[in-house]
């Protein structure tokens, strides 16, 4: 009876672990495609300035 409970305890344990993981992964998925985002602007800003001189 001790190693089911254990078991269940291991699988929420892990459940827990995997969620956090995929919560951090997609915070970070999210924050890398604003930061591409703002690049690509300030790449373009930087052409147009060198085609305005």
């Amino acid at each position: 009876m001790e190693i089911y409970f254990l078991g269940a305890i291991a699988l929420v344990a892990v459940f827990f672990v995997i969620t956090y993981a995929v919560r951090i992964g997609i915070d970070t998925s999210k924050q890398m495609r604003a930061i591409r985002r703002e690049m690509i602007a300030l790449r373009n800003q930087v052409k147009r300035l060198e085609e305005d001189k």
